[in-house]
């Protein structure tokens, strides 16, 4: 049996915790249980609106699990993700969960059109609910709060069966920082399965790839995907910063704010531990950038007094 697991809206702005040590507390738990971890936790990132309620990045994780001849069941499998989720999301989050078992699912691309939707509009959590009934074999279930973040985790598991969005969780080859090596050996060393440029051109194996602090792995075409960019003639490894669109909207946020803290999720983060906006624990991202959360606090105690 294989299983997409995502979870949305399980943190609050203290970032005690995150919705991505939850996902790997979650993926870990699934693999105790004989389960095995597919490519990896993939990160999607949903609408950035005025009218949603989020906490810094509106994104949901998700994660495809084959359960393969363990027997274990669909409600032992929800059992086991609930227990982890309820002990570890924040109090005044809004948490949502959706497992959608594949081999039974009805319609798999009216759940893709629907992740894609959640990229793009504002949806309802009673749309949400009504989707998972009509597909059969997903549960969806909210974890107090408003519940929302059932919109999310539903959306999620279909943006990660599109095959074609979202990044893989975590920033990876900081050990080959300032070295170079070819696409075949960097698909040898870091299980990556293919190599592409901005344009979406295949690389040849023989082309060099240089990392300069670490990179950032995306999925694409089903593919866990290297993306590189040229760069005074050279390819180098895209890191975070380079795929994610709100920063390069803004990429000089470099600061010495009194209320900067660096986020202590680093998977939340750009990549580099510097003292910038896009990775202070106070940013909430935009659809033109960003917010800082204590300036909007500074203005409403303003505002009452």
């Amino acid at each position: 049996m294989k299983i997409c697991i995502c979870i949305d809206d399980t943190d609050d702005l203290t970032k005690e915790t995150s919705t991505g040590k939850i996902a790997d507390l979650i993926a870990t738990r699934l693999e105790e249980l004989g389960g095995r971890l597919e490519q990896g936790i993939t990160r999607h990132q949903l609408l950035l609106h005025e009218d949603i309620a989020y906490t810094s990045h509106n994104s949901s994780m998700c994660m495809m699990i084959d359960m393969g001849l363990t027997n274990r069941s669909l409600e032992e499998i929800q059992a086991a993700a609930e227990e982890i989720l309820k002990a570890n999301a924040a109090r005044s989050a809004d948490p949502g969960l959706c497992i959608c078992q594949l081999d039974q699912l009805k319609d798999p691309e009216k759940l893709i059109a629907y992740g894609k939707r959640a990229q793009e509009e504002v949806l309802s959590k009673e749309e949400a609910y009504r989707l998972a009934e009509e597909l059969g074999s997903v549960i969806l279930q909210e974890y107090g709060g408003t519940g929302i973040g059932v919109i999310g985790a539903l959306a999620g598991v279909g943006l990660r069966l599109s095959g074609c969005d979202g990044t893989f969780r975590g920033s990876k080859g900081s050990e080959y920082a300032g070295q170079s090596y070819s696409t075949a050996q960097w698909k040898t060393m870091m299980g990556i399965q293919q190599v592409v440029d901005f344009e979406g051109r295949t690389l040849e194996d023989m082309q060099q790839i240089s990392v300069e602090k670490q990179l950032k792995l995306a999925l694409l075409d089903f593919k866990k995907t290297l993306i590189a960019k040229k760069q005074d003639g050279q390819y180098i490894a895209c890191r975070k910063k380079d795929l994610y669109l709100g920063d390069r909207r803004l990429s000089s946020w470099t600061t010495d704010c009194s209320s900067f803290q660096l986020d202590n999720d680093m998977g939340e983060c750009c990549g580099d531990y510097e003292n910038a906006c896009y990775n202070c624990l106070f940013r909430r991202w935009t659809a033109d950038g960003f917010q800082c959360v204590k300036k909007q606090e500074a203005g409403r105690q303003a505002d009452g007094e």
